[in-house]
């Protein structure tokens, strides 16, 4: 079985603007040949006037230079004398040297043997004026100017015979560049009409199944789909495009009645929904009744406080002031902006609480070289960076642990590091909490499985970045001499 090609509408364009260029490429290389060649003819037939033309002007300045070496004997006059006698020498060349029976060569002959006569004495001349031979020079003056005369007048002669046979030759050339013009407007009118008929057919073909399709495409917008089906079986765009339309046609009718079956368990659906919502309300409120108050532990820790204070155990009665210190700072603090300072006495008391619980496992630095302690900040900051360190840094050490806390002034920017000396961030843990993909790919949908430290941090950083409008405010870095991580805070000063 022989299966017949079809061209898309593209190829078909493609072909139609190829076959358009060639046979214009054709009309116009014709015409540029035919055109390049009469020029050529028209130069080549008058090249010889030309030429002689230069002839005469060249044998006028031979003549006046010489005339000018007689009177003056200047070096300017005999230098240009010689000069363009060898230029009048090398054009001579042309001329024939022997006799003819055309007349035209027979002219050129006689110019030749009149320009020799008038070199000759004209060379004579200016030796003999060289040599001051008055009588000599004289002599052979006068006979070049005799003789310089003649050749004037046979240039003259020979010029009229050039112009004479060009034009007769011109005739010719006039008449090989009518039919040039004749045959390339009649090549050019052969391109426009088969361009014309290509176009019209390639058009027609296109346009009208796109007429069938748009009557279709009304009735199915009014609402009647029981139109036919296309069928096509054209392979061009305009197939393609029929055989889709009846997909949608076929698709259109099957999902009118899959949404009439849809409409029913959409109704039950949302009855579903309005369940669920009454169901996670109840959730939330039991879960906020659960929730412990922490005003009632505030109070609870400071009874606990005076009753070891009443019974001497000093270390339990601090440890337990520090630890409602801790929280009091929570409670009052939430939602307010706070100063440095506090937040340095935050770190220290939760820092006692770590040492309490470490012992001697941990040891702590603080390291505060600046009297701009006063500076607001969002409050729990500092706190959650150093809790950090000591849950992912420091908390799986047996012993040597250490927690650094340095404040200090450097090049007008007040600088806030919390480092340690535990196993540190992972590259890609580092990008992603200071570039803000962490929460992307680490929540899965339950907020109850994201990561603490994602949580804290980005906390951090984020209200860090809103306060102090700077997006290079915070930054987590490897320790330089050793094992561990600094969390470096850049306030510019204000």
């Amino acid at each position: 079985m022989i299966i017949k090609r079809q061209y898309s509408i593209r190829d078909r364009l493609l072909y139609s603007f190829l076959m358009t260029a060639a046979l214009m490429c054709i009309v116009v290389l014709y015409s540029f040949i035919s055109t390049n060649s009469v020029a050529v003819s028209i130069t080549n037939a008058y090249r010889t006037n030309v030429e002689l033309n230069e002839f005469q002007t060249v044998l006028d300045r031979v003549e006046s230079s010489m005339e000018r070496y007689i009177g003056l004997r200047t070096f300017e006059s005999i230098e240009d004398y010689f000069s363009w006698r060898g230029k009048l020498d090398s054009m001579a060349l042309r001329f024939t040297t022997s006799l003819s029976d055309n007349p035209v060569l027979l002219q050129e002959y006689k110019t030749k043997k009149l320009m020799e006569s008038f070199l000759e004495y004209a060379d004579k001349a200016v030796y003999a004026r060289r040599g001051n031979n008055v009588s000599e020079y004289s002599a052979n003056y006068g006979s070049a100017l005799r003789v310089y005369g003649y050749l004037t007048e046979s240039v003259h002669n020979l010029n009229a015979m050039y112009f004479k046979r060009n034009i007769s030759g011109y005739g010719v050339i006039f008449e090989d560049m009518k039919k040039v013009e004749v045959l390339s407007i009649c090549i050019l009118v052969l391109v426009v009409t088969v361009n014309f008929l290509m176009v019209y057919l390639l058009i027609t073909r296109i346009t009208g199944p796109l007429v069938d399709l748009s009557r279709a495409a009304d009735r199915l917008a009014a609402g009647d789909f029981d139109v036919e089906l296309f069928a096509s079986q054209s392979r061009d765009e305009v197939g393609n495009i029929c055989r889709a339309f009846d997909r949608m046609t076929v698709s259109i009718r099957d999902n009118i009645e899959t949404i009439r079956e849809n409409a029913a368990i959409e109704s039950a659906l949302r009855q579903r929904e309005l369940e669920i919502r009454e169901l996670y309300k109840d959730a939330q409120l039991k879960t906020l009744q659960a929730q412990i108050n922490p005003h009632f532990l505030f109070n609870t820790l400071n009874a606990g406080a005076q009753l070891a204070m009443m019974e001497g155990a000093d270390d339990t009665c601090t440890f337990i002031e520090k630890t409602a210190d801790f929280f009091r700072y929570n409670i009052q603090n939430m939602d307010k902006d706070t100063v440095l300072s506090d937040e340095i006495t935050l770190v220290d008391n939760y820092m006692y609480i770590m040492k309490v619980r470490f012992a001697d496992r941990m040891n702590y630095i603080k390291d505060i070289k600046t009297d701009r302690l006063d500076i607001a900040m969002p409050s729990m900051v500092l706190q959650p960076l150093v809790e950090n360190s000591v849950k992912h840094g420091i908390s799986a050490m047996k012993s040597g642990g250490t927690i650094t806390l340095r404040v200090f002034d450097l090049d007008g920017i007040l600088n806030i590091e919390v480092s340690d000396n535990g196993a540190g961030f992972t590259p890609e843990t580092r990008d992603k909490l200071l570039y803000g993909s962490y929460f992307s790919e680490q929540d899965s949908g339950d907020p109850l499985k994201i990561p603490s430290v994602g949580i804290g941090m980005i906390n951090v950083i984020t209200r860090l970045r809103m306060f102090f409008n700077d997006q290079k405010i915070f930054d987590i870095r490897d320790n330089a001499d050793g094992p561990g991580t600094t969390f470096s805070i850049r306030i510019q000063h204000v």
